[in-house]
Formats: C-alpha cells, sequence, structure tokens
C-alpha cells in the first residue's frame, strides 16, 4: 500500500536515520536534535518545492484534480437540474483503489492542499472514509459503495442558495431549515439513478442521523442506521471542524478529535469511534505541535502503533528563529522529545 509519507521517505525526506558516523547510536541525554535524528534536504524548502517537484507527488497531484474536476462538475449539473451519473465516479475510486492510493491520496490532501470549497470537502471525506473502510476490512465491493457513497451524499447542499451557505454570523432558523433539509435534496436527487441505487439514497438520508436519535431528518437509533452513514458521518463532521466557515474559524485538529471523542460516545457505535482514532490519530497530519524543547512543528506522517510519536517537521527552533531545509524528527527514536502542546497557524512565529 502506498502513503504519501513513503513517496516523501524516498527522497531521503523522510527515512530511516543512520547511526551517528564512527560507530552504533549513543543515547543523547540533551533534548537538541543530533544529527543521526534529522533528515537534512538542504536543496527543498521545506515541503512546499517537495510536493511541487516530485514526480510520484505529481502522479498523486493528477489524480486528486480529477477528482475535483469531477466533484465540480456534480456539482455543476445538480445546480442546473441535470442528471449525474456513478460511473465517472466509481471508474476514479477503481482507480486509486487498484493502484493503493488510497493513504497517499488522503495524506497528500491532507497535507498539501488547503481549499475549503465543498468539492474539495467531498474529497477530503471520500479518501478518509475509504481508509476507514479499509481498516474495518471492508472488502473492494464495499469499499467501492462506501466511496461512492461519500463522494455523492452531499449533492443536496449544492441546491442550497450561496448566501444561506456564506452567511457570516448567526442563521435565522428559515435558513437552518434550509440546511437541515439538504439530506432529503440528497436522496431526491440520487433516487433519479434507479431503484439500483436505492441505497445510495438512504445513505444521503442518514449521514446526519446519531446512534443516540439526536440526529436529523428522522430521528433514526443504533442499527436503524447504515454502517456506511455512521463512518461518512463521523469523518464529515471532522472535515468540517477543520475548516474555516463563514460563521466561526476551524478547530485546531486535536481539539477536533477530542471533542468528536468526547460527543461519539452516544452518537456513533463504538466500532467506527474506535477505527476513526486508528485512522485519524490524536495528531492528525498537518496537525502544528510545540515540543519539550520549545521548538516548533508540523506532523507529516503518523504510526497507529505509536499515535502519540509521529514524524514532525521542525519549523522554528526553540528560540523562535525559522529552521531552513526541511528537517524532519521521529519521535519514537527520539525517546527525550514529546508533544507539549498543539497550535494554530496564526499562532506561529513571525
Amino acid at each position: 500500500m502506498v502513503r504519501f509519507s513513503d513517496i516523501l521517505k524516498t527522497r531521503d525526506f523522510h527515512r530511516a536515520w543512520p547511526a551517528p558516523s564512527g560507530g552504533s547510536a549513543k543515547k543523547d541525554n540533551s533534548l537538541e536534535l543530533h544529527e543521526s535524528q534529522i533528515i537534512k534536504t538542504e536543496d527543498l524548502d521545506g515541503l512546499t518545492d517537495l510536493i511541487s517537484t516530485d514526480p510520484a507527488v505529481l502522479k498523486l497531484e493528477r489524480h486528486y484534480d480529477q477528482f475535483h474536476a469531477k466533484a465540480k462538475d456534480i456539482r455543476d449539473r445538480v445546480k442546473e437540474n441535470r442528471g449525474i451519473s456513478h460511473s465517472p465516479v466509481l471508474a476514479l475510486l477503481h482507480q486509486i483503489l487498484d493502484r493503493e492510493l488510497i493513504d497517499a491520496l488522503y495524506e497528500y490532501s491532507t497535507l498539501a492542499i488547503e481549499n475549503s470549497d465543498l468539492p474539495s470537502h467531498v474529497i477530503a471525506v471520500t479518501l478518509a472514509s475509504m481508509k476507514m473502510g479499509q481498516g474495518l476490512g471492508y472488502d473492494t465491493k464495499n469499499l467501492l459503495r462506501l466511496g461512492l457513497a461519500a463522494f455523492l451524499e452531499n449533492v443536496g447542499m449544492y441546491r442550497i442558495p450561496e448566501a444561506v451557505l456564506t452567511k457570516k454570523g448567526r442563521l435565522t432558523p428559515e435558513e437552518l431549515a434550509v440546511i437541515r433539509n439538504h439530506p432529503e435534496t440528497s436522496a431526491q436527487i440520487l433516487g433519479q439513478m434507479g431503484s439500483a441505487f436505492a441505497w445510495l439514497s438512504d445513505v444521503a438520508l442518514q449521514v446526519h442521523e446519531r446512534s443516540d436519535g439526536s440526529g436529523y431528518p428522522k430521528g433514526l437509533k443504533g442499527s436503524e442506521i447504515s454502517e456506511y452513514a455512521s463512518i461518512i458521518g463521523i469523518i464529515d463532521t471532522y472535515m468540517a471542524m477543520i475548516k474555516n466557515k463563514p460563521h466561526r474559524l476551524k478547530y485546531l485538529q486535536t481539539n477536533a478529535v477530542k471533542n468528536i471523542l468526547e460527543e461519539s460516545k452516544t452518537k456513533f457505535p463504538p466500532r467506527i469511534v474506535k477505527e476513526f482514532l486508528n485512522q485519524i490519530s490524536l495528531f492528525p497530519i498537518n496537525t502544528y505541535v510545540r515540543l519539550n524543547n520549545k521548538s516548533i512543528g508540523r506532523i507529516v506522517s503518523t504510526d497507529k502503533a505509536q499515535p502519540l510519536r509521529p514524524f514532525v517537521e521542525i519549523l522554528f527552533d526553540g528560540l523562535g528563529h525559522r529552521v531552513e531545509g526541511g528537517k524532519i524528527v521521529n519521535l519514537a527514536e527520539s525517546p527525550l522529545l514529546h508533544i507539549v502542546d498543539t497550535m494554530d497557524q496564526s499562532e506561529l512565529p513571525a
């Protein structure tokens, strides 16, 4: 299975570190980063240049752009009351499944894409949902069905007036009602695809239902809710929280995860909550963190076996000076270093 972080490793940007020259690695009793704990890429300016020049990453970008173009095409068709087809979406999903690119595309989209438009949100939800499906042991047929449902479940949002979607400040009860009606609109639109896809309409109708009956539009409970809908629902909630909205600023990713875990005790099945934490991690990719030596970095890869010890790109040293050259530290290999806090991008040193 290909991961975006594996691509970084192939560029000596993100790899297993050798022992210091002259023998085996010795225990470093300081909190300073040892040369053997740093990957230096003097010819790169952090991830930006890497993402723009690496052929493997450019291939991911092409796949992502195909998804984005298809999401925008579906948006335009829905707005113009034209029919939509499942076939082009399934073809794209087949491609990334056959090439084992789910994880790599998810990491790429999370690390490299900052767009907050609805098509970008749809792609992020689709990739993360399929990651969860893989973790849950779904076969190819179920992964394709899950991916298709995630890609199309929000089509009803495209019928909501832009003035409502982009309104700053509190929405009126009438505007809230319009937004809360989008699952039913989605189900109606998808229902036009024929009886073979009735299940797709059901999933779209249930994404905002919650196990304790607190969801909408029907207040379904427990096993009445499709597992596809529960997976997409928890991912959709998370992805919405970590993006800026007209009426609120985005949540820190770790705070979003914690918030969902607190709320999820009654709102999502335990099996789904457990896999959400396995796949998304308490320190998601692209989270800004402060280490105990006061340096500041960004999460570039995580390990389910050691979720609290991710790979961190060091951006600023303990004095607040920018670190050039794309230096990466593996916290699993640096026992004296650990994360003490998370940060918003706006809190980074000037």
